[in-house]
């Protein structure tokens, strides 16, 4: 008996069942999507210590490898060789390097956050002198205007209507509510302290083993790409690290910098909430081309509600400040670290905060870079292959290539309009009609000389 089914056969009815399988199994995720997100929101929650720890980690590995070769070559000199297990050098610099983080972070509350406390009282106390200094001076303002003191004094009752009535309706019946909410906050920023906590542990693993780490995902690399696209992967690798390296680690520095200088001033001229002031300024700055804005405007309200004269002050110091850093201390310190222009960089802010808020501002900018990079050497091999150059300015006045291949340059030639096109057809038209009349006219002109010789 003849077999029925032959291998190609067997081979389309896998293929059939294997896709009916996949559908089913996509229609049923679908109909668990909620769920599945669900879980995946509670993994993440899980890896934020992790998160915190490799972030940690990314930013501190500078220090630590400044230490560490340090430390290296000390042991080389007290052992006197050339050879060095880098075991305890390792260890020693990792120490170090948390010492000196947690040193940081130590004499920054201690000098924040007393200028804090008191910024923050005297706001808060002089609160109801700027609500008399605002009541004193509508009084004036309307003083001589019965209709819209009539009609202001209207808007306050409802305005107080409106809040009694919230109050009833809203607040009280839901004091159960409102208190676990404010529970559920204050363990939300005590689990915050304990992922911090746990995060540095973890950074602390990364920068002492971190090397062995490396080795281990070369090995990966290579056991899945192979030899030439492992070592193109770690090429991409490096540039990422290069550009999220020089530009996060250099913003921080610039930010910190900037504060300071925004500090020093405001203390010289005696700027109300000096501390507070700088600290925004040098926290918002970490945000590319918005940031010296979003720290700039809240900060001059906050210093116009006190003094007037002394606002017109810090926004023209702002302006000054902002075009030092732009055009001096930023490049000096970032240099070109993405390879970005303004246009880009200007999108990769939008894009980023639009979709993750103020992380997606900070970090679209490298994010967006490594992409932009990525594109740029895709699009430089593809041009290879074909034959043509990668160099932007070749394609400047390019207009396109010939039949033969050869390349069409120059200014852009102006589109004819229909109308232009008709009138130009006519009067050739009109020339090659007279054209043909003058040759028939000179042909006539030659016969009759020839018969009249």
């Amino acid at each position: 008996m003849k077999n029925r089914f032959n291998k190609d056969d067997l081979k389309k009815g896998m293929i059939l069942t294997f896709s009916l399988c996949c559908v089913v199994l996509f229609n049923i995720l679908l109909g668990k999507i909620g769920v599945i997100f669900k879980a995946l929101g509670t993994f993440a929650k899980a890896l934020v210590p992790f998160f915190i720890g490799c972030a940690l980690a990314f930013l501190l590995n500078p220090i630590h490898t400044l230490f560490e070769k340090a430390f290296v070559k000390l042991y080389k000199k007290i052992k006197k060789t050339d050879q060095c297990n880098k075991k305890w050098p390792n260890i020693v610099a990792v120490t170090f390097t948390m010492l000196v983080f947690f040193a940081l972070i130590a004499s920054l509350l201690i000098i924040l956050i007393p200028e804090l406390k008191d910024s923050l009282l005297k706001l808060y106390n002089k609160i109801p002198q700027y609500i008399t200094n605002t009541e004193e001076w509508a009084m004036k303002a309307l003083k001589n205007n019965h209709e819209m003191e009539a009609m202001i004094s209207g808007y306050l009752s409802d305005f107080e209507v409106s809040v009694t009535k919230f109050l009833n309706d809203k607040i009280i019946p839901n004091m159960d509510t409102i208190v676990t909410t404010v529970s559920s906050g204050i363990i939300g920023g005590v689990k915050i302290v304990i992922d911090f906590a746990i995060g540095c542990i973890v950074a602390v693993y990364i920068l002492g083993s971190k090397e062995k780490l490396s080795a281990q995902g070369k090995k990966w690399i290579f056991s899945f790409g192979g030899k030439k696209k492992g070592t193109h992967t770690l090429e991409v690798f490096d540039y990422v690290n290069s550009v999220f390296g020089g530009f996060i680690n250099g913003k921080i520095v610039d930010s910190i910098i900037i504060g300071i200088i925004c500090a020093i001033f405001c203390k010289a001229v005696a700027m109300p909430y000096a501390t507070l002031i700088s600290v925004v300024i040098g926290f918002t700055n970490i945000i590319p081309f918005f940031g010296p804005f979003i720290g700039a405007i809240p900060s001059a309200l906050l210093v116009l509600v006190e003094s007037p004269k002394m606002c017109i002050v810090f926004v023209i110091f702002i302006l000054i400040l902002q075009q030092f850093d732009g055009n001096i201390l930023g490049p000096l310190i970032l240099g070109d670290s993405t390879g970005l222009s303004g246009l880009w960089v200007l999108f990769a802010i939008i894009v980023g905060g639009d979709l993750f808020g103020f992380p997606g501002m900070i970090l679209g900018v490298p994010v967006f870079a490594c992409f932009y990079t990525l594109l740029t050497i895709i699009l430089r091999d593809s041009l290879k292959k074909k034959g043509l150059t990668n160099a932007t300015d070749y394609y400047m006045d390019l207009r396109g290539f010939d039949a033969e291949g050869r390349p069409i340059k120059g200014p852009k030639k102006k589109r004819e309009s229909a109308k232009n096109r008709k009138k130009r057809m006519l009067a050739a038209a009109a020339l090659e009609r007279a054209k043909e009349k003058a040759e028939e006219f000179t042909h006539k002109s030659d016969s009759k000389t020839e018969e009249d010789k």
